[in-house]
């Protein structure tokens, strides 16, 4: 369970976009410059997965590369169970990142990048490249692809200034 799915490692933060993957990249403005610290601490420290709706069980106390954090979520009467590696954390004055990658026994296969960037306005990119991996990912191609946009959508906006107050 600890082996990336996928063989095209490090691709999204290069920013290549491998053949065979379905890519995405959306943009939202989070709030004024002040909101800058919030947001980067509640990516790195779960607090958006937990408001998307996603429970995370993480390998170590502190985000880093390499450590395995285990997401689940329901869909319906489902557990989904989405297991990733970390594959590189960032930050700098204006800037802050996190990309994982999923592991066997994730639905799907492909890169994640979380990006947020102060400026006049504090924006958040989600951005990466994605392929069902189990048989009924397959199977429901299009409803996985909906799933995602929803994922994605909740990601967008819990990190809003406004979030805390819609918890």
């Amino acid at each position: 369970m600890n082996e990336l799915n996928y063989p095209e490692i490090g691709a999204v933060g290069r920013g290549e976009r491998p053949p065979g993957y379905g890519h995405f990249a959306y943009r939202v403005r989070l709030g004024g410059p002040d909101h800058f610290p919030t947001a980067v601490g509640d990516l790195l420290s779960g607090r958006m997965h937990a408001r998307a709706g996603i429970r995370l069980r993480a390998s170590a106390p502190t985000v880093a590369p390499g450590v395995v954090l285990v997401q689940r979520l329901r869909v319906g009467p489902i557990e989904v169970v989405a297991p990733v590696r970390v594959l590189e954390v960032g930050r700098e004055p204006d800037r802050a990142w996190l990309t994982y990658g999923t592991l066997r026994g994730h639905p799907e296969q492909g890169e994640e990048r979380f990006l947020i960037e102060r400026g006049e306005s504090v924006t958040f990119t989600i951005s990466g490249f994605v392929r069902p991996a189990a048989w009924y990912a397959r199977l429901g191609a299009p409803v996985s692809h909906l799933y995602q946009r929803l994922i994605t959508a909740r990601y967008l906006r819990a990190l809003r200034e406004d979030a805390a107050w819609t918890r």
